[in-house]
């Protein structure tokens, strides 16, 4: 999250309690911004479909849209985010953000138009009605645009911004779906996305509004991000598999008997679907703690370290650095694992009862719930071994997921056990995760010092940003 940690070091240097919640209320907005908006409108809208007594099938119909805009254009857009979210925080360090405002508009145009085209195909093999077809592709289009500023407004200065952004769309989302309400005998599915398009659209114009009072240079190089494909092709496959295989299990249960499809379109599976949405959740309090910690603690150990290595410091000196460093690490994992525990007996020995589902679900639930664990805790263990540039072994530990998700999830299936696979990839996930991790630390001399990175020449990706690029009037430099 470039930028995200600056802020935060500002308000953790706050030692008083309200500062402390500043900083938890800043990293859990930045992270789990969208989805929250998505949950709280999908909530609120469910409750005025019931006031109004819609037919079961709108409410299906409702759910269904929004699910399937907001899992496919996460997948669509996560290699990019990553890859951009590297790019973006190297043209910060080096202060060249003349750099950032034109990228942001070149990742919107190949996300969109990527997005736009694999949407386009969907509904026009869908028999759906047009207007509903037209504003649920609207939404999955926003909702691409959305996932890239967020990695920009990550980048703000004031957090104090990003929760008006978020209000300004809960706000006109939920007035907009009382003014139909009000309006007409009975809400639609159609009705609800145009008012969850109409918050999402202010949210993206404020967002973009904002960004570009940070960042006001726009240098027309809209394209030059793409190098970075070339540069660090593995950041794209870490983004990329990362969200794939969050969502592989629910992929393979809709191919199940389970499945049901809403309107012959959407394949869903109720069953496995709501359980599986409610065990997601209860690995958020893990991705905030380590975006809050991570950021602030390790950071600072891990800077001090590396501007001794670069510096004039005396072997000595390197050296206690980098206990320092790495006894910091080892006491914030352990820090994160222990918080993530917690929220997770909680869930399973609390939220079962007091979630809505049914017994068959709450097996569902429980399993996927200790999986996501597992989950969560190779997701922060990946995160530090990018922390380390160490590329490679983010891909080892990610891929090693999905290649475990891809086997189990069918025979699971198979056999009837519902979310099983979910456990099994995310055990040995971790285990892989956990074992990079050592291996890196007992040769981290080698990386540190001696495995210098060989840049990559792409001379293809290099050529068709600079093609691009002058598509837009702007000459680039010709090598």
């Amino acid at each position: 999250m470039a930028g995200v940690g600056i802020q935060l070091k500002k308000l953790v240097k706050d030692k008083s309690f309200f500062g402390g919640v500043k900083a938890f209320t800043f990293s859990s907005i930045v992270i789990t911004g969208p989805l929250f908006l998505c949950i709280l409108l999908l909530t609120v809208a469910q409750q005025f479909l019931e006031l109004t007594s819609t037919p079961y099938y709108e409410r299906e119909l409702f759910l269904a849209g929004m699910l399937y805009s907001f899992v496919f254009s996460q997948i669509i857009t996560s290699g990019f985010i990553m890859v951009g979210t590297r790019y973006l925080a190297d043209q910060i360090y080096e202060n060249k953000e003349e750099n950032i405002l034109s990228s942001l508009y070149g990742m919107i145009a190949v996300t969109v138009v990527i997005g736009g085209v694999i949407g386009a195909v969907f509904f026009l093999l869908s028999p759906l009605d047009f207007m509903f077809k037209l504003v649920a592709y609207l939404f999955l289009i926003e909702l691409i645009i959305i996932w890239g500023l967020m990695m920009y407004i990550s980048a703000l200065k004031y957090y104090k911004q990003i929760i008006m952004g978020f209000l300004v769309g809960v706000l006109s989302s939920i007035a907009a779906i009382w003014v139909c309400y009000v309006a007409f005998d009975y809400l639609t599915a159609t009705h609800l996305i145009i008012c969850v398009n109409i918050g999402f659209l202010l949210l993206m114009l404020f967002f973009i509004n904002s960004i570009k009072k940070r960042f006001p240079i726009n240098n027309e190089q809209y394209f030059n991000f793409l190098t970075y494909f070339s540069k660090y092709p593995s950041l794209f496959f870490v983004g990329l598999f990362y969200t794939f295989g969050l969502f592989i299990h629910a992929f393979m249960i809709w191919g199940s008997d389970l499945q049901m499809i809403v309107s012959d379109t959407y394949v869903m599976a109720p069953l496995f679907d709501v359980p599986f949405f409610y065990a997601f959740l209860t690995i958020l309090p893990a991705m905030i703690i380590f975006v809050l910690t991570v950021e602030t603690a390790f950071y600072n150990k891990y800077k001090s370290f590396y501007d001794k290595v670069i510096g004039s410091s005396s072997y000595q000196e390197i050296q206690n650095a980098h206990m320092k460093m790495f006894n910091v690490l080892s006491k914030e994992i352990v820090f994160i694992m222990e918080f993530q525990l917690f929220f997770t007996v909680c869930a399973i020995a609390i939220g079962t009862s007091l979630l809505p589902i049914t017994v068959e679900q709450v097996d569902i639930f429980n399993i996927v719930t200790v999986g996501n664990y597992f989950f969560i805790i190779m997701f922060v263990v990946m995160q530090i071994l990018l922390y380390f540039d160490d590329r490679k072994g983010a891909l080892i530990v990610i891929s090693s997921y999905l290649l475990v998700s891809l086997i189990t999830a069918p025979i699971t299936v198979l056999v009837g056990s519902y979310g099983l696979s979910c456990f099994i990839s995310g055990l040995i996930g971790l285990v892989v995760a956990f074992g990079r991790l050592r291996y890196y630390c007992r040769n981290f001399g080698y990386f540190t010092y001696c495995a210098q990175p060989v840049e990559a020449k792409g001379h293809i990706i290099q050529e068709m940003a600079r093609r691009l690029n002058t598509l837009n009037g702007f000459e680039g430099e010709k090598k």
